[in-house]
């Protein structure tokens, strides 16, 4: 990772030890030392997928795309533990103001397998036919990891802060991303040729069941949709009624992405 600048990515301002709340991501597991060296995954996906908005609307930027994919890859994607993470490349509490690291900066991996991992495929950024795929799928259909059978759980059964503090990031089913799992499946991976075709389209026919399942019978005995779910039992938990990103389930049942 050294031949990469340290300041080629993009962070979360706003930092605090337990909540990266600019993120929307509130209480997900970041670097246990915030600091204004973090380079953030998702902000980096979502920065990459507004160049290939960019890109398709005004038909130029395709280089700025590639450049933008390839140093996704080179900096987000750890091969170690198969999956994109989080980057922290110092250690000093100032939130708000850039330091000049110079060269020579050690970059460490922050890995937390869970919503922001998953990131680069949500916003159709990794190839059909990258081996990158496969290890995002394994990850998501593997229930001691995120698989439930009432949804993509927020964080991995696995992780040292799964369930843990808050809470609110840190396990629980949240719809709006399970529909970005759906959304993507749908229309980057199971109807494109490659070696993961047949996987993204169990999975998402599953997930797709598993969701629509478990919100109709929450509702029917609280009569209420709910923030999110329990990964454990799938009972409805935190605000309601919540007609908010809850009711993109009616867009899954009509399969509208």
């Amino acid at each position: 990772m050294d031949e990469t600048p340290s300041n080629a990515g993009y962070r979360w301002r706003g930092r605090t030890e337990n909540h990266t709340l600019t993120s929307g991501l509130d209480d997900y597991p970041r670097a246990s030392v915030p600091s204004t060296g973090e380079l953030h995954v998702d902000l980096y996906s979502w920065v990459a997928y507004m160049v290939r908005l960019n890109a398709e609307l005004t038909g130029t930027g395709d280089a700025e795309l590639a450049l933008h994919l390839d140093m996704l890859d080179k900096i987000h994607w750890s091969e170690q533990e198969k999956m994109y993470c989080d980057v922290s490349t110092g250690v000093r509490e100032d939130y708000d103001e850039l330091e000049d690291e110079g060269s020579g900066v050690e970059r460490v991996f922050v890995c937390h397998r869970g919503y922001v991992s998953l990131f680069p495929m949500l916003l159709g950024l990794v190839s059909p036919d990258s081996d990158k795929l496969g290890h995002i799928l394994d990850m998501i259909e593997d229930p001691e990891e995120l698989w439930t059978e009432f949804g993509v759980r927020s964080l991995s059964k696995r992780d040292e802060y799964y369930g843990q503090g808050e809470n609110y990031w840190r396990g629980p089913i949240w719809i709006n991303i399970n529909y970005l799992i759906l959304s993507s499946l749908h229309r980057n991976y199971m109807s494109a040729e490659g070696p993961y075709q047949g996987q993204a389209r169990s999975i998402y026919t599953r997930l797709r069941q598993n969701l629509m399942s478990n919100v109709f019978e929450q509702y029917q005995s609280s009569r209420f949709f709910w923030e999110q779910y329990n990964p454990e039992d799938g009972s409805g938990q935190r605000t309601h009624p919540f007609t908010g990103w809850t009711t993109l389930i009616v867009l899954v049942m009509s399969e509208k992405y």
